[in-house]
């Protein structure tokens, strides 16, 4: 008879060998329903910009950018300056050689002197403009031609030259235009006077003059300073100028000369730059009190930004990058601070800006994409929690059910391996001789449970107890006079324990010790 029953097993065993364990289908389905709370989580990320790298890229991109041009700024300043000493020194020697030990007042009235002055110079200030990357280099002497001219104490003799079609590239070959100084001295090197000429400086629109010619030279040695952005005299055009005291013959300041910079030159040496995040503009600029003064700097090309070159930008700092707010509207960027200092004693910064609402729609794009494939992924979780519950939970749970109507366990196989091996034990358990023990599947499975339902504390196999009669939730809370948030707590602690990971495991797990008649094991 025991050979019947071996043999009735063995058949049953065949007939489900490509049967799936319960523990592998519940696996499964738990872990489709992690699939689902992860894509609901990237969802919920992505909406709210958690997995944005938009701040990261964008300060990465203006940090290069603002190292780039920082590093040309700094070179162009360096090589005017050096230019403008340069001229500033050759000036000197000249008028120590002219003039000996005088004064270079003694210049006033004398045309010719200030003529041969202008001509013996006029070389220096061409090589100076032709070497310097600027577009204009000047001189000015404390001295004019006529002191009983109308407006002479604001009026100076000097040179000022500047390319007359402006271009960023070789200027070796530029046309020159004579805009202040002598007109003989445009005619003896065939040059053109500029069509806005004049024969001498009007020095009061000149920041710095008055305080600086006249004073112990010694106390200006070096000094190279800026001015302010400022419309060009009679001109459409905007300049800065590089500001070199010359010193004279008596150690007096005699004179100022340096190189001109304007804007125009600026923004073809400074075009702007296209990026993910929108145009990338650069400025040259004083920041004072925490506002960019752009309208006292230089800016590179403004196309694409909306940034007005009038405008005051106010500095709220940000961890990553700076937002820089005015009139024309909000940008995000960095500055750094250059050795260059204004006449007025301000310190020039290099600005790197992108417009905020350009950002904004790129990051706005960066986070849809984001989104969109979080959707996917959630919609794919979902599928894959559906199709698991369809293909093995509810086999789990119509099996259970089955079991219940059918004692002798004479049903057609489930496809769940432990389950289609507990009906084999029941369909010859009639047959099967005293003493015979479980399939060796089914004694494993219930041994760890049993050794696992041993570690439940008395509170916790009181709950178990009351699940094998069938109770739910809230029928053990209303028995134990507990809270239903109390049980399911319980619950949780019982399902880690028991190695298992919902309440139909649970029952299913209660039925099969049920049926083999060992269900004392695991609730005493």
């Amino acid at each position: 008879m025991f050979d019947g029953f071996m043999e009735s097993f063995r058949l049953a065993r065949e007939a489900g060998r490509h049967s799936v364990a319960m523990r592998h289908r519940l696996a499964a389905y738990w872990a489709s329903l992690g699939l689902v709370l992860l894509a609901a989580f990237l969802v919920l990320a992505s909406a709210l910009g958690m997995f944005s790298r938009s701040e990261e890229q964008l300060q990465s991109v203006l940090h290069l950018h603002q190292d780039v041009e920082v590093a040309a700024i700094v070179d162009q300043v360096e090589i005017l300056t050096a230019h403008g000493l340069t001229l500033a020194k050759q000036a000197s020697d000249v008028l120590t050689a002219t003039l000996g030990d005088t004064s270079v007042s003694q210049l006033n009235d004398d045309p010719d002197k200030i003529e041969r002055f202008e001509k013996i110079l006029y070389s220096p200030l061409v090589d100076t403009l032709r070497a310097a990357p600027c577009n204009g280099a000047y001189l000015i002497l404390d001295a004019t031609i006529n002191t009983g001219a109308e407006k002479a104490d604001t009026s100076r003799a000097g040179l000022y030259l500047r390319f007359a079609n402006l271009s960023n590239e070789s200027s070796i070959d530029q046309d020159i235009t004579l805009y202040r100084g002598i007109a003989d001295v445009a005619r003896s090197n065939e040059v053109e006077l500029h069509n806005r000429w004049r024969m001498e400086f009007d020095v009061s629109l000149v920041d710095g003059y008055a305080d600086t010619v006249g004073q112990p030279a010694e106390g200006f040695a070096g000094h190279a300073l800026w001015t302010d952005r400022r419309h060009l005299t009679d001109t459409w055009e905007r300049i800065m100028l590089l500001s070199v005291p010359i010193e004279g013959a008596d150690g007096l300041v005699a004179g100022i000369c340096g190189v001109e910079l304007s804007d125009l030159y600026f923004r073809l040496t400074h075009p702007v730059q296209t990026s993910e995040f929108g145009s990338i503009v650069t400025l040259l600029a004083p920041v004072e009190n925490g506002q960019v003064l752009v309208s006292k700097g230089m800016t590179g090309s403004l196309e694409g930004t909306f940034l007005a070159d009038t405008d005051v930008l106010a500095i709220e700092e940000g961890k990553c990058f700076n937002t820089y707010v005015g009139e024309s509207g909000s940008f995000l960027g960095v500055h750094t601070r250059l050795n260059m200092e204004t006449v007025d004693g301000l310190s020039m910064h290099a600005v790197t800006l992108v417009p905020k609402s350009h950002y904004a729609a790129a990051a706005s794009a960066d986070r849809i994409t984001l989104i969109v494939v979080s959707l996917i992924f959630l919609a794919f979780a979902v599928g894959a929690a559906v199709f698991f519950s369809r293909r093995f939970v509810r086999p789990i749970s119509e099996s259970l059910a089955l079991l219940q109507k059918d004692p002798q366990g004479k049903m057609r196989s489930t496809g769940i391996s432990e389950v289609d091996d507990l009906i084999a034990f029941l369909h010859t358990r009639s047959e099967r001789p005293s003493g015979a023990s479980l399939p060796p599947d089914i004694e494993d499975l219930l041994e760890e449970f049993s050794g696992n339902a041993a570690t439940l504390t008395a509170t916790e196999r009181t709950i178990l107890s009351h699940y094998a009669e069938g109770c739910e939730v809230a029928d053990i809370a209303q028995r134990m006079f507990i809270s239903i948030h109390t049980v399911r707590k319980h619950n949780a602690n019982i399902y880690k324990k028991l190695d298992i990971g919902s309440k139909e495991e649970l029952v299913l797990y209660l039925e099969l010790f049920r049926r083999c008649d060992r269900l004392d094991d695991i609730l005493n």
